[in-house]
C-alpha cells in the first residue's frame, strides 16, 4: 500500500479494512471492526539507504521518504493504519494519484536527499579476507551488499551487528561482521568513486558494471511507446544507432522473454558494446 501512503495527507478520514489472515496474527485491530473509521494524523519517518551496486531508482545515498500511516479514532487511541485502511474520498485518491504520474503513467514516489551512505572501510566489490568465527575459518571473499541502516546495531548477545554481505569464491554468500574482515584489494566500485583507473577481464563484464551502478538509461519502443521490444525491432534500434545493448528475461506465463533496450551514459562504451551485440548475431555494424 506503499502508493497510498505517498497519497494520503494529515487530516485525511479513512476506512479500515483488514485482511482476515493480519486479524489472525495480531492484535492491533482487535478492538477495530472493518469499516472504522479515523483520520490520517501522522507518519513514521522511513530512512531509505541507496546503495552503490546496485543502483535502482536513485542514486546512491540516504533518503526520506513517508513511511506507515498512523490513524487517530474518534475515541482517542491511535493506532496504525499499515495496509489496512483506505481512503474515504475516493475522487480525491483519484486525482491525487493522477498528479503524481508522469506522461507515461508511471508512480513517482518523493524522496528527500538527507546525504551522503555513512562511511564504511569496505565497499561493494572489494576483495577481502574474512576471518570467520567458526569452521569457515579464514576465507577470501568479495564484499556484496551493504546494510547500512544496520551498521549500529546489535545483537542479542551485545556483539556488532553482521551488517556486510559477503560473497564465497564458488556460490553463495553470508553475513559477516566488520571486525572480522581485512581488505585484499579494492574493488571497481571503490576506484570508480575515488576516480581510480578500473579494470575489467573482457566487455561483458566492463558493460555489467556500469549497468549495475546505474550508468545506463532504458530506452522505449517508439513502435508501442513501451520498455518491450522484439529481437527484430532491438537489433535494427542497436544498427540505426538508437539502442546500444539489450537483456532479455523470461516473460510470464510462457510468453517468451522480455527485452529491455538500453544506453550506456558513457557513449564509448555504448558504441563498443552495441558492434560487439551486432556481431554476435552476425550483423554488419
Amino acid at each position: 500500500m506503499m502508493t497510498l501512503t505517498e497519497l494520503l495527507q494529515i487530516g485525511d478520514e479513512v476506512v479500515f479494512n483488514v485482511d482476515p489472515e493480519r486479524r489472525a496474527w495480531t492484535d492491533t485491530y482487535k478492538d477495530v471492526p472493518d469499516g472504522t473509521k479515523g483520520v490520517v494524523c501522522g507518519f513514521y519517518d522511513a530512512i531509505i539507504y541507496e546503495g552503490r551496486a546496485p543502483v535502482f531508482a536513485h542514486p546512491p545515498g540516504v533518503y526520506h521518504r513517508k513511511g506507515a500511516v498512523s490513524v487517530w479514532l474518534p475515541d482517542g487511541r491511535i493506532i496504525p493504519g499499515d495496509w489496512s485502511i483506505e481512503m474515504v474520498d475516493k475522487d480525491e485518491e483519484k486525482r491525487r494519484d493522477a498528479a503524481m504520474r508522469d506522461v507515461n503513467g508511471v508512480f513517482s514516489v518523493k524522496q528527500v536527499r538527507l546525504g551522503d551512505l555513512p562511511l564504511t572501510p569496505f565497499w561493494e566489490g572489494d576483495k577481502v579476507r574474512v576471518h570467520f568465527q567458526n569452521k569457515r575459518g579464514k576465507q577470501e571473499m568479495t564484499v556484496g551488499r551493504i546494510d547500512y541502516s544496520r551498521m549500529h546495531a546489535r545483537r542479542d548477545d551485545g556483539s556488532p551487528w553482521p551488517f556486510y554481505d559477503v560473497k564465497f569464491k564458488e556460490d553463495g554468500s553470508t553475513s559477516a561482521e566488520e571486525s572480522w574482515i581485512e581488505l585484499i584489494q579494492r574493488g571497481n566500485v571503490w576506484k570508480y568513486y575515488n576516480n581510480q583507473p578500473l579494470s575489467f577481464a573482457d566487455l561483458k563484464e566492463e558493460a555489467s558494471f556500469f549497468l549495475l551502478i546505474g550508468q545506463t538509461k532504458e530506452v522505449r519502443n517508439p513502435a508501442n511507446g513501451f520498455y518491450s521490444w522484439t529481437k527484430e525491432e532491438v537489433l535494427e534500434a542497436i544498427k540505426g544507432g538508437h539502442v546500444h545493448g539489450f537483456s532479455a528475461g523470461n516473460g510470464f506465463f510462457g510468453s517468451g522473454p522480455h527485452i529491455n533496450a538500453m544506453r550506456f551514459h558513457n557513449e564509448e562504451l555504448g558504441r563498443r558494446v552495441a558492434k560487439a551485440t551486432l556481431e554476435g548475431f552476425g550483423i554488419a555494424a
